[in-house]
């Protein structure tokens, strides 16, 4: 009787788990993190201010810009298939542990967003007269993006490599745009700049990715000294990024050696200051919101480095992002 009953809850289980419940707009917008997006947006803004001096040709950038969120998409959609047993402990309300979206369904959603990045990055090429070369190397970039993207969304997520992936997965993204974009110019300029940009952004990201690593439960001291470490450190290389244009007669709007770096010290000393807090304080809740504020703060740090390479006013208008940003995390979360 106890072996009947059994078999019948594993197969309720599993008719559950296979059953296509499509949810509603806001379970998806709640599954791929909508306030997060528009810190990939500014990401890759500022590597096509660094490459190209602007968006220009939209017909490429939009294209662009969206094998980037399909990537990141398919990279959230796939984290909540593979913690799914553990968010129906940690995380009941998600739309995955509750059933409002079928797991089978959201993985192969997640799965086909990964393949559409590198199609689209052929489109510019078919669309647009391009640099073979870096073109490639675009293409190369998107591939890569969605085998970083699968494998953290893997049993390689729990462990060191974790951090690292989702570190390169971020870089990934600046890299495809900005190499793309790199290929449309006419004279471009070298993409020395838009390489070291791509790993301070990456370096961040460990850091804040080790930081996190146990949100949900009380946190190790230890982890999250790292974090803020690595975190630091990708911040201290981003601090560097006038000193590796190539070229001359670049006009900038602040000093290359003093006020840019100073900038990114003042943005930087909010992040350390909410890092030290949930280091003080390892409760989910102080985590949760130091990993919040510094995911974020890409938003800003973007918009420090369109005001150095395109103006004030494009840098104002990038940090504008900050606000649907804050707005819609209130209603649906970050991390």
């Amino acid at each position: 009787m106890v072996e009947a009953e059994e078999a019948t809850r594993a197969e309720q289980s599993a008719d559950s788990i296979d059953a296509l419940h499509w949810g509603r707009w806001r379970d998806w917008l709640e599954l791929v993190r909508l306030p997060l997006v528009f810190t990939l947006v500014t990401d890759n803004i500022a590597a096509s201010v660094l490459v190209a001096g602007g968006l220009t040709p939209l017909t490429a950038w939009l294209p662009l810009l969206l094998a980037s969120l399909c990537a990141y998409w398919g990279g959230m959609i796939l984290n909540d298939v593979a913690d799914l047993e553990q968010d129906r402990i940690e995380r009941p309300k998600r739309p995955l542990p509750s059933g409002r979206i079928s797991p089978a369904l959201a993985g192969h959603v997640g799965n086909a967003l990964l393949l559409i990045g590198p199609v689209l990055v052929l489109g510019v090429v078919a669309w647009h007269p391009t640099e073979p070369l870096w073109m490639g190397a675009a293409f190369v970039a998107a591939v890569l993006l969605s085998v970083c993207v699968r494998a953290y969304d893997s049993w390689l997520k729990r462990t060191p490599l974790g951090p690292i992936l989702m570190g390169a997965c971020r870089g990934g993204h600046v890299l495809m745009v900005g190499l793309a974009m790199y290929s449309l110019q006419e004279d471009p300029r070298p993409p020395r700049v838009l390489l070291v940009f791509a790993q301070s952004i990456g370096l961040y990201i460990v850091g804040v990715t080790t930081y996190a690593r146990r949100e949900a439960a009380v946190s190790h001291r230890m982890s999250l000294a790292l974090g803020i470490v690595l975190e630091m450190a990708g911040l201290g290389l981003l601090a560097t990024l006038p000193r590796w244009q190539d070229g001359q007669g670049q006009q900038w709007l602040l000093s290359p050696t003093v006020q840019f770096p100073l900038l990114i010290l003042l943005i930087s000393l909010t992040v350390l200051h909410r890092g030290l807090r949930g280091l003080l304080l390892p409760t989910p809740r102080h985590v949760q919101l130091a990993v919040k504020h510094a995911l974020l703060t890409l938003i800003l740090l973007d918009a420090a480095v369109v005001a150095m390479w395109a103006g004030s006013w494009p840098g104002a208008a990038v940090a504008l992002l900050v606000l649907p940003s804050l707005a819609s995390s209130r209603r649906l979360r970050t991390t």
